[in-house]
This record gives C-alpha cells, structure tokens and sequence, in this order.
C-alpha cells in the first residue's frame, strides 16, 4: 500500500493524536514469509495461505506492540539470503538486493526509511528459504552472506541521524544498533516436513564470523514450537498463536539488551 495523502473537505480539520509508540523505541525486521504473517489465519487449511495472511498479526508487529515500539519491516515471502524458494519472490532478487526497496516489486524504488529514522534494533528472521529441501546450502557459505548482509544493515542504520527533538538521541558511530538473528520454527524439531534448518550451527558461525568483525548477534530461538499443534497454521506456517508465542520468546531477550523495560503486558 502506498499512503499518497489527505484531501479534506472544506472547514475540516485535522488534530493530533497520540502515537501508540515510545518516543525512541524503533525496531525494524527484516524476513521472509514468516515475518510477512503469510498464512497466520489459514487455519492448517493449506488453500487458505493467501486469503489467511495478515502481517498485523505476524511477530514482528506483536513484539512491537509489546514493546510500545515503532514498528518497520521488509518482508517478503519466499525470499532468502542467497537462495529464494519456488514462491514468487519480486524479480528473483534475495534480501541483500531488496532490504533498502520502498517497493518489493519495483527494483530500484528508492531508500525505503527516511534519513533521520535510526532503528534501535535489526531483528532478522531469514534463512528457511535458503535451507528448504532440495537446495544445497552449506553453513559457512550462508553464514558468511548473512554476516555480509547484517553488517550493511547496521552500517546504514548507523549513518541514520535525527533530525528532530522528537528523535531518539544518536549514539557513536563506533555502537551500530544490536543485531537479532532469529531461526525456526519452521523446519526445526516438531515440523512435520522434516528438520532442515541447522539453526545452531549457523548461530554458531554467525557469532565467530561476527566476532571477527565486532558484530555481536544475540540468537532468537523459535525451534520446537510445532511441538504443539495449534502453533501451526496454513500451508505449515506459524498460526496466530505461533507468531503470538515468537513474540513472547522474543521479548525479554530484545527487553533485555535493549535495556527496555515498562512495555504493555
């Protein structure tokens, strides 16, 4: 959706209303369709994955709202870091090619965030695209592209400054936000179409890549939670209650580095 602005009728006018956000509290998400919220409502119904997206209910948006953060994401489903899947994924372009588009379906869009919106935190949720069965994804190739691509995130996310009182106060060059690499549920222990996305030999790879390259990456483990049945929803998706329980797992450990507390329950 693209908001083109207001037209008002004649004597109207406009207030103010209050942002359902803290001031300076900015979280951006960067995944495929997982994040995306692709079929949260199918309701195991594996034709009901289109008609059962919804991206307010996906985890990015409920860790956000539990955190009373500003919330963006560059999402799209199918997508990977180096490989994407047989879905429709825009122009066959992987994340590092997209994460800066304004638009998924137009290549060279433009910058996707205004100059002066620095997120204080990049939480990623990629790589189930690039390890679906069938693709021959070794670790250490992916892990060194997911190391890539975090440290362009960061870097950029870095050059951001505010430009108002408004905006959080900016931090040194030399302290990029912190980086979230988050991995399941979806081919993990409990998924039904088999185990093969090796999350913790990649967190092991991306934390000594990352060492080398002063990227400290604080691992997001959502294995296991197709454990319980109704975390699944349409086409082996998380379901609303999956993408509410990723939310849950998330949120002391973002609490936690990001120094947040006070948040809604």
């Amino acid at each position: 959706a693209i908001f083109g602005g207001l037209i008002f009728d004649e004597g109207s006018d406009l207030s103010e209303a209050a942002l359902p956000w803290r001031e300076g509290r900015r979280l951006a998400f960067y995944g495929d369709s997982i994040t995306v919220g692709w079929g949260v409502r199918g309701g195991g119904d594996d034709r009901a994955c289109d008609d059962g997206e919804d991206h307010s209910a996906a985890w990015g948006v409920v860790l956000s709202r539990m955190l009373e953060a500003e919330f963006h994401s560059v999402a799209w489903s199918g997508i990977g870091v180096l490989l994407n899947d047989a879905a429709d994924s825009p122009q066959n372009r992987t994340m590092p090619q997209m994460a800066r588009s304004v638009l998924g379906g137009v290549p060279g869009a433009g910058d996707v965030l205004p100059a002066a919106w620095r997120p204080s935190a990049l939480l990623v949720h990629l790589g189930t695209n690039d390890f679906t069965p069938g693709h021959e994804m070794s670790v250490a190739s992916f892990a060194a592209a997911y190391v890539e691509l975090l440290l362009n995130l960061t870097a950029e996310a870095d050059s951001r400054r505010p430009a108002s009182k408004v905006s959080p106060a900016p931090v040194t060059a030399a302290e990029p936000p912190p980086v979230f690499a988050a991995c399941g549920p979806m081919g993990t222990r409990g998924d039904h179409r088999g185990e093969y996305f090796p999350c913790s030999d990649i967190w092991d790879a991306l934390a000594a890549l990352g060492a080398q390259r002063a990227l400290r990456i604080h691992p997001l483990d959502f294995r296991r939670l197709y454990e319980v049945d109704a975390n699944v929803g349409g086409c082996n998706h998380p379901s609303v209650q999956g993408q509410q329980r990723m939310a849950e797992i998330a949120r002391p450990v973002v609490e936690r580095v990001l120094g947040w507390s006070e948040s809604i329950t």
